[in-house]
């Protein structure tokens, strides 16, 4: 089953050439259906100068700006229009394809307010109703994504911090076990130095005695010989 797509075709509503007295209207109007857009904004300008306030000209001054990707301009004519005219129909095509202008340029919230006055205004309107239950399924999805991301992300978190806490408690044991082990090399090292100082002192200890020896045996031979060093 393919996949529902938007529907942005849009409400065109051109007066006959030979109906309309504004010869630049006119002008625009040929060279819009030749697809010619470039040149019927400009036609659709130098009418929109002569008579401002007239919605036809806005609006479709607005169509052109839409098929050229200039949404933002599509919009302001589109609202003048709208301003301009107190025609319910009228009302509802041109807030429809505010909600297309809104929509291509990436304004999802923005397309949707536009549908669902469009559709007040003509609750008939299938195309409309298409398109609210579109965006409405879209943001549910993108809400879903953006949760599921958003899990992703603090599992992805969790797991690195998990990977540095285990890196960090390896390295604290690593250094413990070195500490450990150059404490127990210093504690060798200084029973060893011990030891080495013990033996100098009882071999000092033993010289000294041998010292005094000689010395007690020198001092009783002198007193024998009657010799007094």
């Amino acid at each position: 089953m393919g996949m529902k797509r938007i529907s942005l075709l849009l409400s065109i509503l051109f007066l006959a050439a030979i109906s309309y007295a504004n010869e630049d209207m006119a002008i625009g109007t040929k060279q819009y259906k030749k697809q010619d857009f470039e040149r019927s904004i400009e036609s659709f300008s130098k009418a929109q100068k002569e008579k401002p306030k007239d919605a036809m000209i806005n609006y479709n001054l607005a169509c052109a700006y839409y098929k050229t990707g200039q949404y933002d301009k599509a919009l302001e004519y589109y609202d003048n229009a709208l301003n301009d005219t107190e025609d319910i129909n009228f009302k509802s095509s041109i807030l429809y394809n505010m909600g297309n202008s809104a929509y291509k340029k990436g304004d999802k919230d923005l397309s949707l307010n536009y549908y669902k006055s469009s559709l007040k205004l003509n609750s008939a309107d299938m195309q409309t109703k298409h398109n609210i239950e579109f965006i409405q399924n879209d943001n549910k999805q993108d809400k879903n994504d953006n949760k599921k991301n958003k899990d992703n992300k603090q599992n992805k978190d969790k797991q690195n911090q998990q990977g540095q806490n285990k890196k960090q408690n390896q390295q604290q044991d690593k250094d413990k076990k070195n500490n450990q082990e150059n404490q127990k090399k210093d504690d060798k090292k200084e029973s060893q130095n011990k030891k080495n100082q013990n033996l100098l002192d009882y071999f000092d200890n033993q010289d000294k005695q041998n010292h005094d020896k000689a010395k007690d045996a020198l001092s009783i031979q002198n007193s024998k010989t009657g010799k007094n060093w």
